[in-house]
């Protein structure tokens, strides 16, 4: 077809975005039966092609298993006896059929009732290969205590973009939908799981064992930040590993071994231990205005963690040193320092951390803050510093698009497009602070040149 003189070419049909049904399974098999003479741009088709088909497979048992639940004792099916409704062991049946237990099989008819439910929408993306089960599954999850209403809004908010997430994008878009559409009912569910904080221990193996402390997400990020703190502050020459210097510290103030010390104190102490800087764990909470001032209870986001509730953000709010970041215009923040500098500014790399909130790379979701700032066009030779050349990246995706055959390109609308080694190409956009959606059109978005 023809737009604005433009022809525009309908997409290369490949294994990857075929539509996915039991023929489909068959032109898998038989594409892939030589797997040696696939390229390698086909074998990655085809991996996706299979993905799809177990999405297909398990919306239609889905189907099925609403379907045999919801028979009456009088249908087709028999049931045990007159007294004995099909629906009380419905869930018996079917755990002795697929090998589960009766609470495993109570839990897969009740998504599956859901599914053919107020969820079928969710349904039929899993049946056309475009959700997988375990994202449905996680919608299921997330909307289990929901009232129809209420979970066919939040389905309505989180769908169009879910193809294109991953768990755990989905995961934080339902959180923050929920708590948008129902933040009574957030602050509710907050304070009722508020009050189950406590701290466990589980058995494990080779001696070893897990202390479990369930903690409101601040004081988790905070306690986290502070021993990460900690850890560093014992200097480069300590020969154990961050995550072992993290476990050792830990425990030895919790067992009395150790007794912290503010720095000043621990300067004549040799065996205080001092963070690597002082002061509160810096997290971050991105609240907007009118929820800081009481004015509504939009949901608001944790750096690292994912949304809040509105109560949860003006608690910490009420004890917390804030730092306003806005855009240029109201600022004047510098957001370009060409080739004068190659090292970010601190206000430029505050801008580009708080634009990207996570690690640009399709599906990564390290927090910027921990992130280092990539020049998407390399500084040496012709790169500049600005906030359109820098990219929030993590370490193993940084130094990942430093090798042979990946490139990125930063468009105008600082969307990040990677192509890969095989010719497949992903977007990842900025983070709308109004949605808490990264756009645009989701986090990783394939598509073949």
């Amino acid at each position: 077809m023809f737009d604005s003189d433009v022809l525009v070419l309908p997409p290369e049909q490949t294994l990857g975005n075929t539509a996915p049904s039991g023929l489909f399974g068959l032109e898998l098999e038989f594409a892939t039966e030589s797997v040696g003479s696939l390229s390698d741009a086909e074998l990655v088709d085809a991996a996706v092609g299979f993905e799809r088909l177990a999405a297909w497979a398990a919306a239609r048992q889905a189907a099925v298993l609403a379907e045999f639940q919801g028979r009456s004792g009088d249908g087709s099916v028999r049931a045990v006896s007159a007294a004995v409704p099909l629906r009380e062991w419905a869930s018996d049946e079917i755990g002795m059929a697929l090998t589960v237990s009766r609470g495993t099989a109570q839990v897969r008819l009740a998504q599956a009732r859901r599914l053919s439910g107020v969820l079928r929408p969710t349904r039929d993306l899993l049946e056309g290969g475009r959700l997988c089960w375990s994202r449905a599954r996680l919608v299921c999850d997330r909307l289990a205590l929901l009232d129809d209403t209420l979970a066919a809004a939040v389905q309505d908010r989180v769908l169009p973009a879910a193809p294109g997430q991953t768990w755990a994008q989905l995961d934080a878009a339902l959180r923050r939908a929920i708590l948008a559409l129902d933040p009574d009912g957030a602050a509710a569910r907050h304070r009722s799981a508020r009050a189950e904080r406590r701290v466990d221990v589980f058995a494990g193996e080779d001696g070893m064992a897990t202390l479990w402390a369930r903690l409101t997400a601040p004081d988790a990020a905070s306690s986290y930040a502070w021993l990460t703190r900690l850890a560093r502050g014992l200097g480069s020459e300590d020969p154990r590993t961050l995550d072992q210097r993290r476990a050792d510290l830990l425990a030895a103030v919790l067992t009395g071994r150790l007794v912290l010390r503010d720095p000043a104190a621990a300067a004549a102490d040799t065996v205080a231990v001092v963070p690597v800087t002082p002061g509160k764990p810096l997290i971050t909470v991105l609240v907007p205005h009118s929820t800081l001032t009481g004015a509504d209870d939009a949901p608001c986001e944790l750096v690292g963690y994912g949304p809040i509730p509105a109560l949860l953000a003006r608690e910490v709010a009420a004890d917390a040193v804030w730092r306003r970041l806005v855009s240029d215009p109201l600022t004047g923040t510098v957001l370009e320092y060409g080739r004068t500098t190659y090292r970010p500014p601190a206000a430029l790399a505050d801008h580009v951390r708080a634009r990207d909130i996570t690690c640009r790379a399709p599906g990564c979701r390290r927090p910027a803050a921990t992130c280092e700032l990539d020049h998407v066009v390399p500084w040496d030779p012709d790169g500049t510093t600005g906030e359109d050349n820098l990219v929030a990246l993590c370490p193993a995706h940084h130094d990942l698009k430093e090798h042979p055959g990946w490139q990125t390109e930063l468009g105008p609308d600082r969307a990040l497009e990677w192509t890969t080694p095989t010719g497949h190409r992903y977007r990842t956009g900025r983070h709308d602070h109004r949605t808490g959606v990264s756009g645009p059109g989701g986090r990783a978005r394939p598509r073949r040149p």
